[in-house]
């Protein structure tokens, strides 16, 4: 096998890239929805797209930057949020993503009465 299929494969760069991609599909639909309809859920679901698509692309290259010299140069509280933020992102994404799509479809259901 060539060098660079190996690399790509042992990085998991294909899933990546598809990760980040698909966020940001959903957070481009979700604009969409927002725009086009006004409503507030899709504009709840955007930002939950938003921080789903920060923490994914900050897992992804926190390798690169992450090691022992930046360690001590942020510092214990540093640290603390580096280990707490991409929890943190991911649990406001999705719950901002599912709560914008029951805000969206409990507007678009008192529009059709």
């Amino acid at each position: 096998m060539s060098p660079l299929l190996e690399a790509l494969i042992a990085n998991n760069l294909p899933l990546n890239m598809a990760g980040v991609l698909g966020l940001g599909l959903i957070g481009l639909a979700a604009a969409r929805l927002s725009h086009q309809h006004r409503s507030k859920g899709g504009t709840v679901m955007t930002w939950g797209a938003i921080c789903l698509l920060l923490a994914r692309m900050y897992v992804v290259s926190a390798p690169h930057f992450e090691n022992l010299a930046f360690f001590e140069a942020i510092g214990p509280v540093g640290i603390a949020a580096t280990i707490a933020l991409p929890p943190l992102l991911l649990s406001v994404g999705l719950a901002a993503v599912v709560w914008g799509l029951w805000a969206h479809e409990r507007l678009m259901r008192n529009e059709r009465r």
